[in-house]
């Protein structure tokens, strides 16, 4: 054996020291890199609940004929944070007037001639007002009448035996004229004269009539209110309707009494055009009946309205009265495919997209409220959300926005929901459906 020497010794540690480095360079390969994060954001697929008996759902959709008035193509979206117990709210479908007037549409010439006025008590309050016309083609507006010029008699009795045509006749019926100006300076600035009748004109029929020399065909509306009267006409109505309805259901009902009343009906486009309307009872409603060719609005731009005009007799009085109601003409051109698409961050929904069935290139709007669970399992409301764009129907996706750092700061757990989902059409300014309870949103 060699002798053991300093020399040798060093070769030995550096025999050790190489195979040292050998077997950390092995074990570096061969240690697993450690697993990256994985991401906080995700995405799931869910389905709408099924639409219930109150929910406005309706999946045949067809292409609107009016030009639409809103052609924006930007994406806009909203949140505004509620908080408190969730309070469920349903959208108005009907609405409810009530009249103690009525109205009536004549021309100079019958204005000269006399028309009738049916009053049920004294004190009643008489305007004229000229209103314009374009049937010539140009703009004609009625001349303003003096309101001095005015007479009213009773029909058929002659007060305190004097001539009907005398002036003390006339005067004896009216308390207080009202000029045009007058009116004017209180807000009402459409030329209108007013009369105030007097205690001595109870109820009964009389003749209207203006001396004041007036364009034949020029048009007035007047109207006859009796502030305070006991009978009332109010009418109930939807809010909405389609755009190809045959009829319109109203409720009538005329306070202080039960006759039978046979109504008379328009419908007033939102550019002032008018067409009568034939009324037909069906149990304890009348029908409006739309003529086949003629469409609920003619423009998308403002409401339309239906007027009715009852006249009858209540214990021996004369009672005439008028009432209007308001409403949306619109098409059902889109709906909501029941398939959406949620995205979660961090354990809390971030959006749902949305995909519709469009029938043709418009702008659309969704809305809905998110709520969340309290401790005690009551419903909380966390924001509304909204969300608008232009969509087609090769593009139809539409995502509604929600703000995780609301939905974490509520302190709220899950089930989150989607409640009051409503779809809007901003081309026609028109809501097409409404689910009051339409998603639970699960991870």
């Amino acid at each position: 054996m060699p002798p053991f020497t300093l020399r040798t010794l060093s070769k030995a540690v550096s025999l050790v020291i190489l195979a040292g480095l050998l077997g950390a360079c092995q074990d570096e390969s061969t240690t697993p890199e450690p697993q990256k994060e994985a991401s906080p954001m995700y995405a799931k697929g869910l389905t709408l609940s099924a639409p219930t008996d109150s929910d406005l759902v309706d999946t045949n959709i067809a292409a609107p004929t009016l030009a639409p008035i809103n052609t924006s193509t930007d994406y806009v979206s909203f949140i505004t944070p509620l908080y408190g117990e969730y309070q469920a709210s349903q959208p108005v479908l009907e609405q409810a007037s009530q009249s103690d007037e009525y109205w009536l549409n004549v021309t100079g010439a019958e204005l000269n001639a006399g028309v009738q006025l049916n009053l049920s008590q004294a004190g009643s309050l008489v305007r004229i007002a000229p209103r314009g016309d374009v049937s010539t083609g140009a703009l004609m507006h009625a001349d303003a009448v003096a309101p001095e010029r005015v007479q009213i008699q009773r029909i058929g009795q002659t007060p305190q035996g004097k001539n009907a045509s005398s002036p003390q006749a006339t005067e004896s019926l009216v308390k207080s004229l009202v000029s045009a100006d007058a009116l004017a300076s209180a807000g009402l600035a459409d030329d209108s004269s007013a009369l105030q009748m007097s205690d001595k004109a109870t109820a009964g029929e009389y003749r209207l009539q203006v001396s004041q020399p007036l364009v034949a065909k020029a048009n007035y509306l007047v109207n006859v209110k009796e502030k305070g009267s006991p009978y009332q006409l109010s009418i109930k109505a939807p809010s909405a309707i389609a755009a190809d309805a045959q009829t319109v259901g109203v409720k009538l009902n005329l306070s202080q009494s039960d006759n039978q009343f046979a109504p008379l009906a328009k419908l007033k486009q939102a550019d002032g055009t008018e067409q009568a309307l034939a009324m037909v009872k069906q149990g304890d409603e009348w029908q409006a009946l739309v003529p086949a060719d003629l469409p609920l609005a003619s423009s998308n731009a403002g409401l339309s309205e239906i007027e009715v005009t009852v006249q009858t007799q209540v214990d021996g009085r004369p009672v005439q009265r008028t009432v209007k109601t308001a409403f949306k003409s619109y098409v059902n051109s889109a709906s909501i495919k029941p398939e959406v698409l949620t995205v979660w961050d961090k354990g809390v929904p971030n959006q749902v997209n949305f995909e519709l069935n469009v029938a043709e290139a418009g702008r659309f709007g969704l809305s809905g409220v998110l709520t969340g669970t309290n401790t005690e399992g009551q419903k909380v409301a966390i924001m509304r959300t909204q969300a608008a764009t232009w969509l087609t129907p090769e593009s139809p996706k539409l995502k509604l926005m929600f703000d995780p750092t609301l939905i974490q700061a509520s302190g709220l757990q899950p089930p989150f929901e989607l409640n009051e989902l409503e779809l809007q059409d901003q081309g026609q300014m028109a809501r097409l459906s409404f689910q009051a309870n339409a998603l639970v949103l699960s991870r």
